[in-house]
Formats: structure tokens, sequence, C-alpha cells
């Protein structure tokens, strides 16, 4: 199928391409212009519904965002454990200390967590953005619930629908890597649009930046901070050893709308070595907490995981090409195994797709067009 739409793409861009450069080389008789603008117009037309036509009849959509997981759909609580608390949220206790902040009417079914020690509480996320005017912000809803101790915010990544409420808490805490500590300016970090795949820029005051694999004390009780790269380069998931507990933010979840691997921070290959690094430090005994779809799933899941990313890397994986909600009218392809989709940029690499290149090759592409048809149109005076 991709083989196929390659072809057929290319074949209607030299069609168009030569149909007019030949006409705009050769100079017309001024009787032949208004003729030639016609047949120009045509075949621009008829090049865009072909276009439109290829992609709709190569792609299709696998799942919306009402598909949450199994027999749960969006706006319906995943579990009898977790309860409405208002119109928009839903918490569950998953122990005296530790709570899933669900949002079960928000388009990704997104799930925050609050884990509270004897002295302070961490907040793992901050939102999905999506909450009505005037509803409560992540912050004050952890606030029922930590008995007025200080809580801090932790992000799982960058993205937008994981930062919404980051503003009405104090600071940030971060994961500390170069690129992020680089851009630090006076203690204040700027998650650009890029970043957050939204349209605008997110200050947020830094409290501190914590290194892979160090522990933050919330007394009593130690959560460690692990930077796995893969759905994002600044991907964190934090880990409760004692508890055996992990949260895992967007690196593996459970959710019918799949795994995102075609994001601008995305590489593939530091996925595989990440989910292969995630399943060493857990057992089979291991709770894992996503942040998307079903909140609580097992060890089994990211070995599959690891299993499909492996087959990825070496080539031997077998995929085909889908649109996704989150990003309509884009083919990105995708690998199934079940119930486990995961999505990635159309025929090269993340890297490759989103790097310097591959921008200068569409400028580049958009200049020609530009100027074949500023060639056309000026034949008309």
């Amino acid at each position: 199928m991709p083989l196929k739409f390659v072809r057929v793409a290319c074949a209607m861009a030299t069609y168009v391409a030569e149909a007019l450069w030949c006409r705009v080389e050769r100079p017309l008789p001024r009787q032949e212009q208004v003729p030639f603008m016609r047949e120009a117009t045509f075949i621009l037309i008829l090049a865009v519904m072909m276009a439109s036509s290829t992609v709709t009849g190569c792609v299709e959509r696998i799942a919306e965002p009402v598909d949450v997981f199994g027999d749960i759909h969006q706006g319906e609580t995943y579990s009898s454990a977790s309860h409405m608390i208002d119109d928009w949220y839903a918490v569950e206790a998953i122990d005296a200390q530790t709570f899933a902040i669900n949002e079960p009417k928000s388009s990704q079914y997104n799930t925050s967590y609050l884990i509270i020690g004897e002295t302070r509480a961490l907040m793992f996320d901050a939102g999905s953005g999506e909450r009505p005017v005037g509803s409560r912000s992540m912050r004050e809803v952890a606030e029922r619930y930590t008995d007025n101790k200080p809580i801090s915010l932790i992000l799982s990544h960058f993205h937008n629908d994981h930062i919404a409420d980051a503003v009405g808490f104090d600071a940030v805490t971060l994961i500390d890597r170069p690129d992020i500590r680089a851009d630090i300016k006076d203690g204040v970090y700027t998650i650009s649009p890029l970043e957050s795949h939204g349209m605008d820029w997110r200050p947020l005051k830094v409290a501190q930046l914590v290194a892979d694999g160090a522990g933050l004390d919330l007394g009593g009780r130690t959560v460690e901070v692990f930077n796995l790269p893969g759905h994002t380069m600044e991907s964190v998931l934090l880990f409760d050893r004692h508890r055996n507990q992990i949260f895992t933010g967007d690196f593996v979840y459970r959710h019918l709308g799949g795994l995102i691997a075609f994001a601008s921070g995305s590489d593939l290959t530091a996925y595989k070595e990440n989910s292969t690094r995630l399943l060493h430090l857990t057992n089979v005994d291991t709770l894992f907490f996503g942040a998307h779809g079903l909140p609580r799933f097992d060890r089994d899941w990211v070995v599959l995981l690891d299993r499909e990313l492996d087959k990825i890397i070496k080539g031997t994986a077998s995929y085909r090409y889908a649109a996704h909600y989150l990003a309509p009218g884009i083919p990105w392809r995708v690998y199934q195994n079940g119930d486990l989709y995961i999505y990635t940029t159309p025929l090269v690499d993340p890297p490759l797709f989103w790097s310097k290149w591959a921008g200068l090759l569409v400028a580049t592409m958009g200049f020609l067009l530009l100027y074949l048809l500023y060639r056309t149109v000026a034949l008309r005076s």
C-alpha cells in the first residue's frame, strides 16, 4: 500500500509538472493564453482531486476518541473503584497515599497521578487542558487529598495534554538533560509550541532539576525518576520500588488510540532501548500505571511492546498506513499486534522526518510550486 501511494503521487506530480512546464517554456500566442489558463486550472484541480482520492483510499482511521479500551468508552469511568467527584474528574485511590486522577471525558482519556508522602506530595502531570471553563484545576483537585502538604509538580513530558494546569503550581521539577538545562533562563524553562504540539509558549518556573535515576524524598516515601526517551526525548517515568509501582506517562499505556512515535521528539531506536531498560527495572509483580486509556496494566504489555519495537528496528515488522485523530490527514505508519498499535512517521523514521533536511526539502518544493504558478500566471500579462 505505501509503495502504491508513493508511485501514484509521483506520477501525478510528474504529469502536472510536464503539462505546465512545457507550456511555460514555450511562449504562447496571445489568442492561446486563455485556453491554456483554463487547461492549467483544470489540470491542477484534477491533480488535487486525485491526490485527495488517493489519500482517502489508501488510509483508514483505526480508532476514534470514543474508543478507549475493551468495553470502556470516552465519558465512562474505567472501574467501579474510580468515582466521579464532579462533572469532569474521576478519582481512584490506588492505595491510601496514591491517587489516579482521571479525565473520562477528555479526548485521550487522560490520567494524572498524585503520590503522597509523610511530609510532601508529588503531582505527576497537570491535566489535558480540556476541562470546562470555571472547573477545578489539577492542583485544586490534588489539594483535596494532601492534608495541606506542599505539592510539587513533575511532568512526564512536554506535550500540551499533560501540561495544561502546570502554571497553577508554584514551580516544576524537570529531568536534568543538557538540552533542558541549556534552555533555562533566569530559573524559567519555556515549553515551545514545537515541544508541546500546541499553539503557545508556556514559561514555567523551575524548582529543581533531577538526574536520571535519582530519588525524590516525600517523607517516608521515595520516588525514583527515570528519563526514558522514545515517545519524546524528555519522557519521564516514576518508580516507587517499595510499593513496586511505576508510573509510565506516555512511554507506554493501554489505549486503542495507540502509542505515539510520530512526535517531533520521537525516536524508535531509543524507544526500543528504553523499553528493554524498563523491563530490567521491573519484575513480574510490578504495577504499571499509564497516562491514557486503562490506567493499570501488567508487565506483559511492556514485554509485547519491547518485542514489537525489536521487530521494527530490525525491519521485520509488517505495517500499514493509517490516519490518527490527533493528526488527521497524514498517513502514518502503524504497526499492530492485537490491541497494541504503534504509530510512527511515514516513509522515514521520526528523527529524519522532523530534521532540517526534511524541512529544506518541503521548502524547496514549495518554492518550486510558487515559481511554477508565477510563471503560469505571468502568461496573462
